[in-house]
Parts: C-alpha cells; sequence; structure tokens
C-alpha cells in the first residue's frame, strides 16, 4: 500500500505464499547489499540479514525496521534492531517495530525501555492492529493515496512513552 521496497530477513524468503516463494513476491528485495542507502556499510548489512522486514523508500530512507516476534522472543528481535541501528547509517525518521501478540503488550513495553535498547524509541504493532489495519485497506479498497506513513503510525505505540507512564 506505501510503495515501500521491503527486506524480508534471508532465511524467510523460501516459505509459500500463495503461488510464490515470498522472496519471489513483487517489492521483495533479493540482496539487502544492493540498497543504495545501505552501499557503505558492509557490517549493517550482514547485522540485518536476519531481521524480519526492512522498507525502504527511494533508495536513500527506510521508514521502518521491524521485527516479528512470534517463535523467537522480544530480547532477541530487540538485540537484531540494536545492533543493525548501531553498525548502520543514522536516518531520521525510522521506525523500530516488535510485532508481537496483544497479551505480549507488557512485555514488549518492559524490555524496550531497557536502558540498552532505549536509542531504538521502538514501536509496539499489536497482531490485532496489523490485522484491522489489512482488512481496512481491503475493506474499503485504500490506495497508498490514502494510506501514509502517518495513518500507519496510528496503529502503534510508542514503547518508551508507556512504559514510563506505567
Amino acid at each position: 500500500m506505501l510503495g515501500f521496497r521491503t527486506w524480508v530477513a534471508h532465511n524467510d524468503k523460501g516459505f509459500q505464499y500463495g503461488d510464490k516463494r515470498v522472496g519471489e513476491l513483487n517489492g521483495v528485495i533479493p540482496r539487502l547489499a544492493d540498497e543504495r542507502v545501505l552501499a557503505s556499510y558492509e557490517d549493517a548489512v550482514k547485522a540485518a540479514n536476519l531481521i524480519d522486514c526492512i522498507w525502504f523508500k527511494n533508495g536513500k530512507l527506510m521508514p521502518a525496521v521491524m521485527e516479528v516476534e512470534h517463535s523467537t522472543g522480544i530480547t532477541s528481535g530487540l538485540t537484531r534492531m540494536k545492533n543493525f541501528q548501531d553498525l548502520g547509517p543514522h536516518l531520521a525518521d525510522i521506525r523500530w517495530v516488535i510485532v508481537a501478540a496483544d497479551e505480549d503488550r507488557a512485555e514488549v513495553m518492559r524490555k524496550a525501555s531497557v536502558e540498552h535498547f532505549q536509542s531504538l524509541n521502538a514501536k509496539f504493532f499489536p497482531y490485532s492492529a496489523v490485522e484491522e489495519l489489512y482488512d481496512l485497506c481491503k475493506r474499503r479498497k485504500l490506495s497508498n493515496k490514502s494510506v501514509n506513513e502517518a495513518f500507519l503510525d496510528c496503529f502503534m505505540a510508542p514503547c518508551l512513552a508507556e512504559s514510563i507512564l506505567n
């Protein structure tokens, strides 16, 4: 919907989605090292190889780096993102996002608030919000003109702000 090119973790590219493998889908980046924004960051490319999803825009921006925590721990996802942040380009407006089950909210907030991870200013994108966003876009036939990054942000909760309030 947003027109981003998407990196999918190297180990997830072989999963079947319909009649294609995920790595063969339109808009999925075959090689992370080919992205211009990462061209000078060889160590960052290695660190990002197993990150679940990275969005690229215009060859110059990374609007979001996302870890989907379904089978691995939240800390491992935060650690992968933090390593990538430390080694990669320091760009403005990168969303560092943990996508996880709704019932994991408190744990995501607590772990993302640990001092080591605070520079991520992580956001929590619960499964229910992912489903709600997908259903809304499908049902209303929304185009990339009506779905923008600000709209997407409405479905995510900032981890630091919420954990400070609790």
